[in-house]
């Protein structure tokens, strides 16, 4: 019970970081002519950079001294790292449904 916990904590995390925060509400706003794959895509990727930039400024100012909160330094190079990995594996698996339809006989 404990895993699917912090399997659904995990998940509300990525949607938050993403922008995603409601499935029903996308499928209607896409059937409306809202967002597209590829804006949600330029969302979630410009959500990771930011990450990336948070984490960096946090760890310059510990290193430079202005900022003495580790835990602080650690959230966001934990945040970051997540934000990556989720991006990388969401890459993966379009690579992988690339090949699968490049592989595809009519």
């Amino acid at each position: 019970m404990n895993g699917i916990s912090n399997l659904n904590n995990y998940s509300d995390t990525v949607r938050k970081m993403t922008g995603l925060s409601d499935q029903t509400s996308l499928i209607d706003d896409d059937s409306k002519g809202g967002k597209s794959f590829s804006n949600y895509l330029t969302t979630a990727l410009s959500s990771v950079s930011q990450n990336m930039s948070n984490m960096d400024q946090s760890s310059a100012s510990m290193i430079s001294g202005s900022n003495s909160n580790l835990g602080d330094v650690m959230i966001k190079m934990t945040e970051a790292q997540l934000s990556l990995e989720t991006a990388v594996q969401i890459r993966n698996k379009c690579i992988d449904a690339y090949n699968d339809i490049k592989n595809m006989q009519f």
